[in-house]
């Protein structure tokens, strides 16, 4: 049986590297459309500092942006233990897949609508669309191996 507060930061971890992945997906899929590669970041960034931080240009700001998207997938991964808990491979996948799948239109429509006027104007939504899917995938192959590990797994290894 896995340790409860190791669960829970191995979730905020599992996240947070999900959150990561996807953002490098979205960032080299700007690239490839032609716009900066800072693009996402700074309409994130947007949130805090209005519409002329979605500028595309790398600053102080750009960085606000990731931070808030780490903090934010971090938190996805805490939330999805209880829909994750005791599943293994490709249980674990879909059903991950399917939460961020249905996670973020939610955030999108009831939480960024007001809170960032300006990402929610400017976004793909084939692109989040399939970047969430990412998130999850990532999600989905670390939680039975890392989260739901054993606290011991590696005291066990070490014998």
């Amino acid at each position: 049986m896995p340790d409860p507060k190791q669960s829970l930061v191995r979730a905020l971890a599992a996240g947070a590297i999900a959150g990561m992945v996807m953002s490098v997906a979205m960032m080299m899929t700007a690239v490839a459309m032609g716009t900066s590669v800072w693009t996402m970041p700074d309409l994130i960034a947007a949130m805090w500092f209005g519409p002329a931080a979605a500028n595309g240009a790398l600053g102080g700001h750009t960085l606000v942006g990731f931070l808030t998207h780490e903090m934010t997938s971090a938190l996805m991964g805490v939330v999805a233990l209880p829909f994750l808990r005791g599943l293994r491979g490709r249980q674990a996948v879909l059903v991950a897949m399917a939460y961020a799948l249905a996670s973020y239109p939610l955030v999108f429509a009831f939480v960024l609508s007001w809170a960032n006027p300006t990402m929610y104007a400017a976004v793909d939504m084939v692109q989040m669309t399939w970047s969430h899917l990412l998130f999850g995938l990532v999600l989905g192959l670390m939680y039975p191996r890392w989260i739901e590990r054993p606290a011991d797994a590696n005291q066990r290894r070490s014998q």
